[in-house]
């Protein structure tokens, strides 16, 4: 996979690097001005590609650069999709790291990307594989892969090693974080998810009155018909947070019938769903669904 991965990368590079005099000076502004408002690995660097032959050497290491950071996204987005593709066949936690492990054997991910990972399946810390290198980091450390504050990600170590105090004090900081800037979106979609993970965090730092509050908000703002389902699991994550099963399942059994990410692969499986899986009436809705 890895030398698949150079030999797309070296035919990206031959196909957008054309021999000086080739290509018309129109058509070379034109790729660059196509890479404006693109977040395209291809257009990027073929932007930066005419850049270059233009002798617009400054704005070429800018387009390169902005190619890496797509380059970033498509590898995270790569790794995130086998991960899915494990848990979507049934295999369970040591399916998903075995999936991960695999995916770290073919690409490069720097510490941060590994733990950005892990906090979208949190499911990945069973077994402490990856707990030393996420708890190493912090905002003041010399070395700049590790140099983030990371507080969901180090608050999921902890709680799934079973410290479930040092955990909340984290998604405490986390929330106090947000209540100091709380963040506005000019999307109602945006704000509707940014306002259900709120509260869902709030659940997770045991802010119990505070979370209920939020969530009654979030579920009282507008959301599309699109954005819903995912919006919709927010809400279900923060009743599982606060133990709240018969709520948590009269919001996630409609999802499983769609295209969704809730499957019951997914929700037996997810760690977000820990705290109300054994749970009879969870496990009713599982078993209702298979």
């Amino acid at each position: 996979m890895r030398r698949i991965f150079s030999l797309l990368v070296l035919l990206c590079l031959t196909a957008v690097s054309p021999t000086a005099g080739q290509t018309p000076t129109e058509e070379l502004e034109r790729r660059i001005a196509a890479a404006e408002m693109s977040g395209d690995f291809d257009v990027l660097l073929s932007a930066s590609s005419a850049a270059r032959l233009l002798g617009y050497f400054s704005q070429a290491d800018d387009l390169l650069e902005r190619a890496t950071l797509a380059l970033d996204q498509v590898s995270n987005a790569w790794v995130t999709e086998m991960i899915f593709n494990a848990l979507a066949a049934g295999e369970g936690v040591n399916g998903m790291q075995r999936a991960l492990r695999s995916a770290l054997q073919r690409i490069q991910m720097t510490p941060q990307q590994v733990a950005s990972i892990t906090n979208n399946f949190p499911s990945l810390l069973t077994g402490g594989e990856y707990d030393e290198m996420i708890l190493a980091f912090r905002e003041d450390h010399p070395d700049p892969d590790y140099r983030c504050p990371c507080l969901a990600e180090k608050a999921w170590v902890h709680r799934v090693a079973g410290r479930l105090h040092e955990s909340r004090l984290l998604w405490g900081e986390l929330v106090a974080a947000w209540d100091r800037n709380p963040l506005e979106f000019t999307n109602p979609d945006a704000q509707a998810n940014w306002q259900g993970q709120y509260a869902r965090n709030l659940a997770r730092a045991g802010r119990r009155a505070d979370a209920m509050a939020a969530l009654e908000k979030a579920m009282s703002m507008p959301v599309s018909d699109d954005e819903r389902p995912g919006v919709q699991r927010r809400w279900a994550q923060t009743y599982a947070e606060l133990g709240d099963v018969e709520a948590a399942v009269e919001l996630l059994e409609p999802l499983i019938a769609s295209s969704t990410l809730v499957t019951v692969n997914s929700l037996s499986t997810r760690y977000t769903w820990e705290p109300v899986r054994g749970h009879i009436r969870f496990q009713e809705m599982l078993a209702r669904n298979r």
